[in-house]
């Protein structure tokens, strides 16, 4: 997370060294609330009946990211930006597993999505030019933390999935709307609320709010 947002801010100051009259570009970081549909979509009973599965995650979590936005025109702009979601779930269990006693308390397992987005946005009138929508496409990489009790075969298995050890990966696209308002010539405060539909996976992933603040330059 932390290299992809190092090359983020990286590309983002080469355009500005490039175009410091041009004021096309504005940057943008944003954090709120997320609602992922996928991480209460688990069978925990799945398998032999011997067995206790810890999988299921809080539907409502957080997300927080940066976006650089390229102003064609007054109206409209093309989107890059980078997000990450996480969503939490409290564990509990006493057991015995093979004559050992087990016991996991108030253990909280996540799950984070990494979402790499381009897109287009467009004010909705100029009557009203707070207000856009937007849409594009993301690719999304996944790290699935579980906790499988397996009494049957005498296995306790803690593990996190993702994209390096279990090519966890979507491909989809995502739309949403922005309400922003110029709190002075550089700055402007907004409010988006914004949904992933990942096509691979035949799924809406996730729906997010999220405040935000944009520097214009």
């Amino acid at each position: 997370m932390k290299s992809s947002i190092f090359l983020f801010l990286s590309i983002v100051l080469y355009c500005q060294l490039q175009a410091q009259n041009s004021k096309r570009f504005s940057l943008e970081v944003n954090y709120g609330l997320n609602g992922n549909f996928f991480v209460r979509s688990y069978d925990e009973t799945e398998g032999p009946a011997n067995k206790t599965n810890f999988y299921n995650k809080n539907f409502l979590g957080t997300v927080g990211g940066i976006e650089m936005n390229y102003h064609l025109n007054d109206h409209s702009s093309l989107i890059g930006g980078y997000s990450r979601s996480t969503n939490a779930g409290e564990k509990n269990y006493s057991g015995n597993v093979n004559g050992v006693n087990l016991f996991i308390k108030d253990f909280n397992i996540r799950h984070s999505n990494d979402f790499y987005q381009l897109g287009y946005e467009r004010r909705f009138n100029k009557s009203n030019p707070m207000l856009k929508y937007h849409f594009g496409v993301v690719y999304a990489t996944m790290h699935q933390q579980e906790i499988s009790v397996e009494n049957f075969a005498n296995d306790i298995i803690v593990e996190e999935r993702n994209f390096k050890n279990s090519r966890l990966e979507e491909g989809g696209i995502f739309g949403g709307v922005h309400f922003q308002k110029k709190i002075d010539t550089k700055f402007e405060l907004g409010i988006r609320v914004r949904a992933y539909y990942l096509i691979s996976a035949q799924t809406l992933e996730a729906v997010t709010f999220t405040p935000t603040l944009t520097y214009l330059f």
